[in-house]
């Protein structure tokens, strides 16, 4: 039942009512309670859990391309941040590298920092290559994904040691 025939508009105020809207124990398939019901007493949970998956490549750099971006967007943000504290960004850049206990640790440090900009900007020219219909075999996926990972952390490394 839709909105406007749960709700009338008169002068008085519109309040839905629940009578019209299904509960948990309700179900519009024949036979789906006793399936639930069925499930229950033999102990099975509702949908397979997390923990009965192998991880796979694919769901791996499926979720480190969505964290990455995350991950990217967080820097980007503290990054601005940081330039509206006192003193400015290059102030906090310096005084990270006055305590830094060498430059294989600044590098180490610069490295991490750089590896979810290079592997989500290299896994999109990925994704950019699927929508054109390349790439999509399992072998060549597979190839793309490791590629992707082992020229993403040779990329930050490599700019981490220029910069």
């Amino acid at each position: 039942m839709n909105l406007t025939r749960l709700c009338t508009f008169s002068t008085r105020s519109c309040v839905l009512s629940t009578r019209y809207l299904s509960t948990s124990s309700e179900y519009k398939v024949k036979g789906t309670a006793e399936f639930f019901d069925k499930q229950k007493v033999l102990g099975r949970p509702m949908s397979p859990h997390l923990t009965i998956y192998k991880p796979q490549l694919t769901s791996m750099l499926s979720i480190s391309h969505r964290a990455s971006g995350v991950g990217w967007g967080v820097l980007i943000y503290g990054g601005t941040l940081l330039t509206l504290m006192p003193g400015g960004f290059s102030h906090y850049v310096q005084l990270a590298e006055q305590f830094a206990p060498g430059m294989g640790i600044m590098v180490a440090l610069k490295a991490t920092l750089l590896l979810p900009l290079t592997y989500h900007t290299l896994n999109g020219f990925r994704h950019l290559a699927w929508d054109i219909g390349k790439g999509f075999k399992i072998a060549e996926v597979y190839k793309s994904g490791w590629s992707t990972v082992a020229v993403s952390v040779l990329v930050s490394l490599l700019i981490a040691i220029a910069l």
